[in-house]
């Protein structure tokens, strides 16, 4: 991984010093090795021309680079860019799998009405041997005003396929889920509705014009979806605007069909800049892993992005867990063997112990209540970056990047671009701290 002279740039988080980055796609476990796929223009620091980058890993820690996923074709439905979908080992034709990414095309006609692609990997899921074919066409629904985002799931034996949509109807926009059956995963069949928005859970939880990036996923035995939240660019500032999760259950009608009945939800992510999350199944440790997207914030103008030749970048994974229907995050173990030293922490000062760290700032730090962390100018002007007063947290900082993990309480990720000179001060119920930095060997 290449380092970067810019102190912003989040080393750890990119494999790429170049280039814009977006969704995290197409995530699998091929053997010992996790495969990561994701929105990616190198061309540029812009969201144009999306092709998919590819990195793996044997450890969640050092990452290589692989070859690029699929990219637009000229001609294809995905000419104008290969946007979000997942990974999986397709075990209906091979018991071993054959790892294989479905996505959504778009040909820069409409692109809020994009077609389900699916493509094929080699055994070890390092490049592409068969070039993508469309197995899901723009459905047919009154009103429909986008589609996109696959998501492939089991349930009761079958196969099923879940799309974001957004739908115009009398009185306004109602998002929804839109199911297919897809046990032969080159042909699918829409099958109607898995939810929609105007249920008074979802409607409560998760309102929005069109719902992105689902995701179905069961935890600690209940079925837990995530929804990122898209709303009219004409409406708000941003119309990618937040990511929340619906807790329920998925009963079948009297066809076998799934639907999908919410009964709680809350926000994944309480940070101003995460969006887009993909949430995998370890088969081999039995957990949820979340990757998500970090934006560059609002703060930051489209010049200086430009200027900076890079824009965006994955967080490090996450452990989800469910504990009374709230969704919490924390640190999967692996993260640890990014520490290189330990930091020494002062002792409390009455205000808590005081921190500080040169720019840029790789490290984490541990407390055990109350923690703040702020942006020390050097004429002594301190400004916020996040604080937490929710009992034992762990904040990671990389660059631009800040994700804080609370034990008990919902995550936050937050970009902050400090400038040459300045100190990042963390203060509190302190419990420990290491820099953090890449392993010496790579895997």
């Amino acid at each position: 991984m290449a380092e970067t002279l810019d102190p912003r740039f989040p080393a750890l988080h990119r494999v790429h010093p170049r280039g814009w980055i977006n969704d995290p796609n197409g995530i699998v476990r091929v053997g010992e090795r996790w495969h990561v796929f994701f929105q990616y223009n190198p061309q540029s620091a812009r969201h144009e021309h999306i092709c998919w980058g590819h990195m793996s890993s044997a450890d969640l820690v050092t990452w290589r680079e692989e070859p690029m996923g699929p990219q637009p074709r000229p001609g294809e439905a995905d000419q104008d860019g290969c946007w979000s979908g997942v990974g999986l080992l397709d075990r209906a034709s091979d018991p071993a799998g054959v790892p294989t990414l479905v996505y959504s095309g778009v040909d820069g006609v409409e692109n809020q009405l994009s077609r389900v692609i699916v493509s094929r990997l080699d055994a070890g899921a390092t490049g592409l041997v068969e070039p993508g074919v469309v197995v899901a066409d723009i459905p047919e629904i009154d009103g429909l005003l986008g589609v996109r985002d696959p998501f492939v799931f089991e349930h009761d034996g079958r196969r099923w396929a879940i799309q974001g949509a957004g739908l115009q109807e009398e009185g306004g926009y109602v998002p929804a889920l839109l199911l297919y059956s897809c046990d032969d995963l080159e042909s699918w069949e829409y099958v109607g509705p898995l939810l929609r928005g105007d249920h008074c859970v979802a409607a409560q939880h998760a309102p929005a014009d069109l719902w992105e990036c689902p995701q179905l996923v069961q935890i600690g035995g209940q079925w837990v979806v995530l929804l990122s939240l898209w709303r009219h660019p004409d409406t708000v500032e941003r119309s990618t605007i937040e990511v929340t999760y619906l807790v329920g259950d998925l009963v079948s009608d009297a066809a076998g069909a799934p639907r999908f009945e919410p009964t709680g939800g809350g926000r994944v992510d309480l940070g101003p800049d995460f969006y887009a999350p993909q949430a995998v199944l370890d088969e081999g440790g039995q957990r949820v892993l979340m990757w998500g997207w970090s934006w560059e914030g609002l703060q930051r103008s489209q010049e200086q992005t430009d200027a900076q030749g890079w824009a965006g970048a994955l967080t490090f994974p996450r452990e989800l867990r469910l504990i009374d229907g709230v969704l919490l995050a924390s640190v999967p173990a692996e993260l640890e063997a990014l520490r290189s030293a330990a930091l020494d922490v002062p002792p409390d000062d009455g205000q808590g112990a005081v921190l500080d760290l040169p720019i840029p700032a790789r490290a984490e730090v541990r407390s055990r209540g109350r923690l703040q962390v702020e942006i020390l100018s050097a004429d002594g002007a301190a400004a916020d970056v996040v604080s937490c007063d929710e009992g034992p947290a762990t904040v990671l900082l990389d660059g631009s990047l800040l994700e804080l993990i609370p034990q008990h309480a919902t995550a936050c990720t937050v970009r902050f671009y400090p400038e040459a000179g300045d100190v990042l001060r963390v203060r509190g119920d302190l419990d420990g701290a290491w820099a953090l930095a890449l392993p010496a060997a790579t895997s």
